[in-house]
């Protein structure tokens, strides 16, 4: 292999590295979520560049196993490697075809689709694995896609081991462009500590003007509308108000004992009688 062609795919396999990483970054975050299509679009995810890595690597064709030899020896890969999977570097491959062979074998059978979890906790409980369209299972860290299971543990470690033998020869054949890539990394390092600083600084600043004694502007302000409640125990009072004019009304029954006097005239005309005997 000469070293035009041996530049192309060493670039090719770092930049495969680099989707596998992103690739782990959306499963973590998805795996600390419980977020379940998550996990399963990120498991898929992670699956095409393994696939061809493993491809490259270990070609399953006649015609490209020179290629493969001659990029193992490069890397000093062994022979044994968990990249080293037929099923692996074909996943892709007649993926339409694939899906139909799987349908028209699993006729009949208790099928599992989109499933995150343990498969045995399903139905009956006896779903062989080529019953299993797409599931993953966070306690045996198995990827299922159509009837094959996957180690992902098993495959973020050989992938990790291919990816540092593959820096360390993409650092020999562009050294300017490793020393870039380092300093661009570490200042997108510096940038999110840097946010991560002031995200706890502004954490701590809400936590303080929270605080009762606080002494910050926020907690002044957060104090302010506690002095528009005193309005609100004034209001309190009008009740009293309406008992007062509850009572005034009470005393109106005063002119009806005036009335009753009136009835005592009456009594003085019954009298006129005796006076004409």
């Amino acid at each position: 292999m000469d070293n035009n062609t041996l530049a192309i795919y060493i670039n090719e396999l770092r930049n495969q590295c680099i989707n596998v990483e992103a690739s782990f970054n959306l499963f973590n975050q998805a795996l600390a979520s419980q977020a379940g299509p998550g996990i399963l679009f990120a498991s898929q995810m992670i699956m095409m560049p393994a696939s061809q890595m493993s491809a490259m690597l270990w070609p399953t064709r006649a015609r490209a196993r020179g290629r493969g030899e001659s990029l193992r020896k490069v890397l000093q890969l062994p022979e044994k490697h968990a990249l080293n999977d037929r099923r692996l570097a074909e996943m892709w491959e007649r993926t339409d075809e694939k899906t139909d062979e799987w349908i028209a074998g699993t006729k009949g059978e208790q099928v599992l689709f989109d499933f995150v979890g343990n498969p045995k906790a399903i139905g009956d409980g006896n779903t062989p694995d080529n019953c299993i369209f797409r599931a993953y299972d966070p306690t045996a860290h198995i990827f299922y896609y159509r009837g094959v299971g996957y180690n992902v543990k098993a495959l973020a470690d050989a992938m990790s081991d291919v990816a540092g033998r593959v820096n360390n020869v993409y650092r020999q054949l562009f050294p300017d462009l490793a020393k870039a890539d380092d300093e661009a990394r570490q200042k997108a390092l510096e940038a999110q500590k840097a946010a991560q600083a002031a995200s706890a600084q502004d954490a701590n600043t809400n936590a303080f003007s929270a605080a009762p004694d606080g002494g910050s502007v926020a907690g002044e302000e957060k104090k302010a509308p506690a002095k528009k409640t005193a309005p609100k125990k004034a209001a309190a009072k009008k009740p009293a108000a309406k008992a007062a004019a509850k009572k005034a009304p009470a005393k109106k029954p005063a002119p009806k004992k005036a009335s009753a006097k009136k009835a005592a005239p009456k009594k003085a005309a019954a009298k006129k009688p005796a006076a004409k005997k």
